[in-house]
């Protein structure tokens, strides 16, 4: 019993330290490490407090009770689905979904996207075997970019044409790509950001993904117009990588419910990654977190409405 009581107070811990990573997610990246478990942290937190009350141990069960209202505060605004939009906005379906390298399902994935019909998919970590066993899914869709020979692994095929403009590298030592493409779909003309960002430390050095947040957020703003940035950024939307982005970049990130890694994990249970962010001008009527079809990540599917056609270039 004593050994069960020091583990569940360590978990309590635990929560309450992740929620302290959060609000002290822009004083250091140390805090921001913790911070990215603040949705698993929130679930063990709330469960805690039934557990603890049977237990008859009331101090922990208090504890518990306060850092999960905590943590719910702080996750909420990232899990609540984005607002109505007015039905007379023209709209466009979206799909992004990193494959993974070592997918051994690439035939489901090409059925998955066959029967979603997006009108615009981006894959990430797309290996050669899996874009040819996708083609045919693939040359459904009159435009194509495939950032391979750039030294990428993002796939990108649309409904509407797509104009590649530039494939940039962050200048940290792991030089993650984001390309930049023009599209004109739903009836505007807007540009596509796709990025796969480095992994948080110890992946990278501690500092990386913080200098890449700045380096894309920035590059993001100088954009003009209309503008979705999407892609997998290894960080949860309410740390500082993403606000970093947002606020640089002049962009909000897609909300709702459910994380995307590691995908054996009940969905929330899981840290959500992979992220689309729109500009002024587009505005995201839903997000549906998809079951995962043979990658440590699942896919995303977003709808999007164009609400202020002014901000199409």
């Amino acid at each position: 019993m004593r050994l069960g009581r020091l583990a569940v107070l360590a978990a309590v811990v635990g929560a309450a330290a992740v929620v302290i990573g959060v609000l002290g997610a822009s004083l250091h990246w140390s805090f921001d490490l913790l911070a990215q478990f603040l949705m698993p942290a929130s679930v063990v937190a709330l469960l805690i407090v039934p557990v603890a009350a049977l237990a008859r141990w009331p101090r922990i069960a208090g504890a518990a009770a306060v850092v999960a209202v905590f943590a719910y505060a702080l996750v909420a605004p990232s899990i609540t689905p984005p607002g109505p939009v007015g039905a007379e906005a023209p709209r466009f379906k979206v799909l992004l979904f990193n494959v993974w390298y070592s997918n051994s399902r690439a035939a489901e994935v090409g059925r998955m996207i066959a029967r979603e019909n997006p009108d615009l998919v981006v894959l990430l970590e797309v290996s050669g075997r899996a874009r040819k066993v996708l083609k045919p899914v693939v040359d459904t869709y009159p435009y194509k970019f495939d950032c391979a020979g750039a030294g990428c692994d993002g796939l990108v095929f649309s409904r509407s044409r797509l104009l590649p403009q530039a494939v940039h590298r962050t200048s940290d030592p792991d030089h993650s790509p984001y390309a930049m493409i023009a599209t004109d779909i739903a009836g505007c003309r807007l540009t596509l950001v796709a990025t796969h960002m480095t992994r948080p430390f110890p992946n990278a050095p501690y500092w990386a993904q913080r200098a890449q947040a700045e380096e894309i957020g920035s590059a993001v703003g100088l954009i003009p117009g209309a503008k979705l940035v999407l892609g997998d950024f290894n960080a949860a939307p309410w740390g500082y990588v993403i606000r970093t982005i947002e606020k640089r970049g002049r962009v909000k990130v897609l909300t709702g419910p459910g994380g995307t890694w590691p995908t054996p994990l009940p969905s929330q249970l899981r840290i959500p990654i992979d992220h689309m962010l729109a500009s002024e001008g587009l505005s995201f009527v839903s997000r549906t977190v998809l079951p995962s079809v043979g990658s440590d990540h699942a896919p995303v599917l977003a709808d999007v409405a164009v609400t202020d056609p002014s901000q199409c270039r």
